[in-house]
């Protein structure tokens, strides 16, 4: 939680609803725990981090998260955000990938294990769901060939209108298609990430 220094009680509640929320429409392919919550009073504004990163300048980001982060973690961070001048449109978060190479993200460590949140995200819930598509390589719609959209279950404009990778107010769903890719990337390029679960199958 950055740019705080004291306790905000609906923040952290609607924190909680969120990773809930997070874990129903990932229907149990992946489970995501809360580990811990920490507030910093460094704070920047969520469209300049995003500038920066699609610039290529990542020193702004740098400064501002590299100490505070974790390492074996997904580190999500809530900004504050802003409306573009003449616009009602405000920035609601983005997830730093790498394009293509995902076998580099281990050697990347803490660097691409970033999520940035805009605070008033929390309401809605669903664009951590849309983020962590992006986190767990699942691409905008727009952005698959035909034959892709496919692949992804994606065969309908009903199914397109729902779904959380779009940038639809009514979303609601993944396809089964996509928590499948998901799980398969997790397990590809973000093993690091997982948990393990030892189950003592010992007779007593």
């Amino acid at each position: 939680m950055m740019g705080m220094d004291s306790i905000n009680e609906e923040i952290t509640v609607a924190i909680g609803d969120n990773v809930k929320y997070l874990n129903e429409e990932f229907e149990g392919h992946i489970q995501f725990e809360l580990e811990e919550l920490f507030m910093d009073v460094n704070h920047e504004y969520l469209p300049d981090l995003h500038t920066d990163y699609k610039r290529r300048k990542s020193y702004r980001i740098e400064s501002t998260v590299r100490a505070i982060e974790q390492k074996g973690a997904i580190n999500i961070f809530l900004f504050r955000t802003y409306s573009q001048e003449g616009s009602n449109q405000a920035l609601m978060g983005f997830t730093p990938i790498f394009k293509a190479r995902h076998s580099i993200y281990r050697a990347a460590s803490p660097r691409f294990d970033r999520i940035f949140l805009a605070y008033s995200c929390l309401d809605d819930k669903n664009t951590l769901v849309h983020e962590m598509g992006h986190f767990l390589g699942l691409k905008h719609p727009w952005e698959l060939s035909e034959g892709g959209q496919r692949f992804a279950g994606i065969t309908s404009p009903d199914i397109l209108n729902v779904n959380h990778m779009t940038y639809n107010s009514m979303v609601s769903d993944f396809t089964d298609q996509q928590l499948a890719q998901m799980h398969d990337f997790t397990m590809d390029y973000r093993l690091y990430l997982v948990k393990r679960v030892v189950t003592d199958y010992s007779v007593k």
